[in-house]
């Protein structure tokens, strides 16, 4: 795709995350909106239910394959066009499962624009990342990375509600075309708006330089704070709330248990969306990252207690607010963390590998959670807290490696 005339930097971080948010936040709902959707579609023209479970998990697969290359590619061409190109895999994507719709051959569509899809939303998701950090100043990273994930963590869930509604309104051909037309929308406002903020070094690094560079130890310690929030909330709490929330008869608004499970996951993404750029202005103003990230696992610990033995419906959904308060106090610090502990030049590789190991434990999460709650419904909170727990210990390590660094 050619590339337009580099855009002059925006006058302040705010300005940049307005430019940048759209196109993670419409890959996040482009991935949301087929939930409520191909179960149903794929029932209806005879898929069997494993194979659309393959299909809706075919993306995340796919990233975890993907997102490395996605960051080494930032780096060698830039954030900027890497997004670009994300935008674009995902406007094919929505072309397959039309397609698959006119044509009807669901299955095979689905199949390849769900794998499609993982390369897509790793290239939108890492560059904007790795343009965050390129875009925050020092002392200003953590509002725009915080403001960057908002974008990222908010899309799905809202992808979620219009999947669901828009499909009832207008059916799912025009749904995936309404789509469609949004991430394009994205695409144009992107090549306009966002600046290249690629990194001004003598020689871009080779795909050998940038596997080295991501075995940083701290960069490794950031990892796995990345990997274990995946884990206990993007991967068990979301597989597992709606068999608590049946098992416990828990009810929200006179709702049934997938209704009400599905209030309480929102719930907990919305907590995490909020309060993330919060989060990123105190770490900016505080000057201290690491501390923060060190109390976000603590508080997502808790959360995670509090799920495993509250009896009400409220207290369920003070633990699932207290865990989207952690993780939206983790994102924007390891993201700001990571860009000080590695070259400006392998900042997409870093943010590559910190994609990696948070698909890591999303995939994982789902195995472990459903595992663990065979034996009762306390286990798998229980269990993932004390897991959270063992982690404490390297935020505070980053405390001191942050410290050193200022």
């Amino acid at each position: 795709m050619p590339d337009a005339v580099p855009a002059a930097r925006p006058r302040s971080p705010y300005a940049f995350a307005l430019a940048l948010a759209p196109g993670p936040l419409l890959a996040g709902i482009a991935g949301g909106i087929v939930f409520p959707i191909f179960p149903i579609v794929g029932q209806r023209v005879g898929l069997s239910l494993p194979f659309i479970g393959l299909i809706l998990s075919a993306n995340r697969a796919a990233r975890v394959v993907s997102a490395p290359f996605a960051g080494v590619l930032a780096d060698r061409i830039g954030g900027r066009r890497t997004l670009l190109l994300g935008l674009a895999l995902q406007i094919a994507v929505i072309a397959l499962y039309l397609l698959g719709m006119i044509a009807h051959h669901e299955g095979a569509a689905f199949l390849i624009g769900r794998l499609l899809h993982g390369p897509g939303s790793a290239c939108v998701f890492v560059a904007a990342q790795a343009l965050a950090l390129e875009a925050g100043e020092a002392g200003h990273r953590g509002a725009t990375a915080g403001a960057v994930r908002m974008a990222i963590v908010i899309g799905v869930p809202v992808g979620f509600v219009a999947g669901g509604v828009l499909g009832d309104i207008v059916g799912e051909v025009w749904t995936f075309a309404i789509a469609g037309m949004a991430i394009c929308v994205a695409l144009i406002a992107g090549y306009l708006t966002v600046p290249d903020l690629q990194a001004k070094v003598a020689r871009k690094p080779s795909l050998l330089a940038s596997l080295v560079g991501v075995q940083n130890p701290r960069l490794l310690a950031l990892g796995g704070l990345n990997f274990v929030v995946s884990f206990a909330a993007g991967g068990m709490v979301l597989t597992t709330l709606a068999l608590l929330v049946e098992d416990r008869h828990l009810v929200v608004f006179g709702r049934d248990a997938q209704a009400s499970a599905g209030l309480l996951m929102g719930l907990m993404s919305i907590t995490d969306a909020l309060c993330t750029p919060f989060a990123g202005r105190l770490g900016d103003r505080l000057r201290a990252h690491a501390p923060i990230a060190a109390g976000a696992l603590g508080l997502t610990a808790l959360g995670l207690v509090v799920i495993g033995v509250a009896g009400t419906t409220l207290g369920v959904a003070a633990g699932l607010a207290t865990v989207g308060l952690g993780i939206a106090g983790l994102g924007p610090s390891v993201l700001v963390l990571m860009g000080a502990c590695v070259p400006a030049q392998l900042r997409g590789a870093a943010a590559g590998f910190l994609q990696l190991l948070g698909d890591l434990g999303g995939m994982l999460g789902p195995l472990v959670g459903t595992a663990l709650f065979a034996t009762s419904t306390e286990t798998p909170y229980l269990i993932t807290a004390g897991l959270v727990v063992c982690f404490v210990p390297v935020a505070l390590w980053l405390v001191r490696v942050e410290r050193a660094m200022v």
